[in-house]
């Protein structure tokens, strides 16, 4: 096996893309195998395969965290597979398939690879929302819908090995990508402290970036997102309050230091102007009442 991937024990590995620094993880059984988001290039996929196939498992269950095109290019790897997501997943993926192809196709070209079957959007074979709980022996599972990132996101908690996969949140080399208010985000956050509280959070795998392992870390991914929110909430209710624009309030935290402020795989800057933009129009929609609320 090799440097990409990290054992957590059990069963449990995870391999990182070296695209995006992207996380999937596979639970090793010979009854049952389950792969969370397997990605993103070919030879990746095929590293993973192998990998499955030295377990040779009886079953083999994808799950994806969401419908992001990074997320999903390995479904025809194993096309026997049961597979699971959102309940909005299919529609998403579906109206994303054009984009997802494009993307798909540029990361292959640029790595000198080629894919062996076209990518195609596909309907998992269950799809949850909500809260959920699956046994898929001899793996335990919780799903929780988690939006704020994209609304077909999911998280799924190993509560017996006290692991979150996290989806696209609570990483070290991103900010909160946000396709809704910040509330929505902070909400995720906030459905999860219970069980940091009570310490069934050991381990944080993030969508993209290094795993947060013990829990002091996994407390200070939830510190971080929740400040990074906090901030441009605060920021778009001070300018509302002294009558600048949208722009104005996104200027007064270019100099911000944020996570993948210089990554330069990510358009972190573009990101994190247009998370500022719509915080704003939240301030503005709901007249700037001046609630942010408080981190623990």
């Amino acid at each position: 096996m090799n440097a990409a991937w990290t054992d957590l024990g059990d069963g449990v590995l995870v391999r990182q893309s070296r695209r995006y620094a992207m996380n999937s993880v596979a639970l090793l059984d010979p009854e049952h195998s389950v792969l969370v988001d397997p990605g993103i290039l070919p030879s990746e996929l095929d590293d993973m395969a192998a990998v499955v196939a030295a377990v040779a498992p009886r079953a083999v269950t994808l799950i994806f965290s969401h419908h992001h095109w990074d997320h999903v290019l390995g479904r025809t790897w194993w096309p026997q597979a049961d597979t699971l997501g959102h309940d909005g997943f299919a529609t998403a993926l579906t109206a994303d398939a054009a984009h997802a192809v494009d993307e798909a196709n540029r990361v292959a070209t640029e790595a000198g690879e080629r894919w062996p079957q076209a990518y195609r959007p596909f309907e998992p074979d269950h799809a949850v929302s909500g809260l959920h709980f699956r046994r898929i022996d001899p793996w335990r599972l919780v799903l929780r819908s988690a939006p704020g990132h994209c609304p077909t996101q999911l998280n799924v908690h190993l509560p017996d090995k006290g692991i979150l996969i996290a989806g696209d949140m609570l990483s070290d080399i991103e900010i909160p990508g946000l396709d809704t208010e910040p509330g929505v985000y902070r909400a995720s956050l906030e459905a999860l402290m219970p069980m940091v509280d009570g310490g069934a959070i050991e381990v944080i795998v993030p969508g993209h970036g290094a795993l947060a392992r013990g829990q002091a870390a996994v407390r200070e991914r939830f510190r971080a997102d929740l400040d990074y929110l906090t901030v441009i909430e605060r920021a778009a209710l001070d300018a509302r309050a002294r009558g600048l624009d949208a722009e104005a309030a996104a200027a007064s935290l270019a100099g911000m230091d944020y996570a993948g402020k210089t990554n330069p795989e990510y358009p972190t800057a573009k990101l994190h102007h247009r998370n500022v933009l719509l915080a704003y129009r939240v301030a503005a929609a709901s007249h700037g009442n001046g609630q942010v609320p408080r981190n623990r």
